[in-house]
């Protein structure tokens, strides 16, 4: 449960703990005057999966886990990609793990950059150091509360994707896989 003004630093889950809400994905591509929206809700399952369900303006559903991504409409899978196919995409895959669970000294490591408070809450700019994979984004800019609240993914090409996250919930991971099974059933 998010609250009206940061704590002395953002929330971290502990063992066993994951994280459940809501998101709203502001897409911004070249050429086109408004963004694509959608929306939905998300499960983080920290070592296991990041689950990204879209409800608007259609249902589909991602999973991100140890071997890459999978993501399904209508029940069925559309597409799959390892990994191994794009390595670079595993660490736009960590980095959603740690900043939605409040682990920011990887990423602090990674960006060579502190959190930097503003207002009661944070920002972090993450501009990985050169690695040789070829990363989905050229930077993340993070602003935080107690959770994470959003996230702006700037890509090379000057294309982005806003997303701001509410609701977020902690709780057993037992909570939060059930709640992510469940949510399977919403759709159409």
């Amino acid at each position: 449960m998010a609250t009206g003004s940061a704590r002395a630093v953002p929330i971290t889950l502990s063992d066993g703990e994951a994280l459940m809400g809501r998101f709203e994905q502001a897409r911004y591509l070249r050429g086109f005057d408004k963004p694509i929206v959608s929306e939905g809700e998300f499960f983080l399952l920290p070592g296991s999966a990041l689950i990204w369900q879209t409800e608007k303006p259609f249902f589909s559903r991602m999973v991100i886990d140890d071997e890459g991504l999978r993501q399904g409409l209508k029940g069925a899978e559309v597409t799959r990609l390892s990994f191994k196919q794009f390595p670079g995409f595993k660490i736009l895959r960590d980095t959603f793990e740690n900043s939605l669970s409040g682990n920011w000294e990887p990423l602090e490591e990674m960006a060579g950059a502190k959190l930097t408070p503003a207002d009661g809450k944070y920002s972090l700019r993450f501009s990985p150091k050169a690695s040789g994979l070829t990363l989905p984004f050229a930077y993340l800019n993070f602003e935080i509360s107690d959770f994470l609240d959003v996230v702006e993914i700037v890509k090379s090409n000057g294309d982005r994707d806003v997303i701001t996250f509410s609701e977020q919930r902690k709780a057993p991971m037992a909570e939060i896989n059930t709640a992510a099974e469940s949510s399977k059933e919403k759709q159409p």
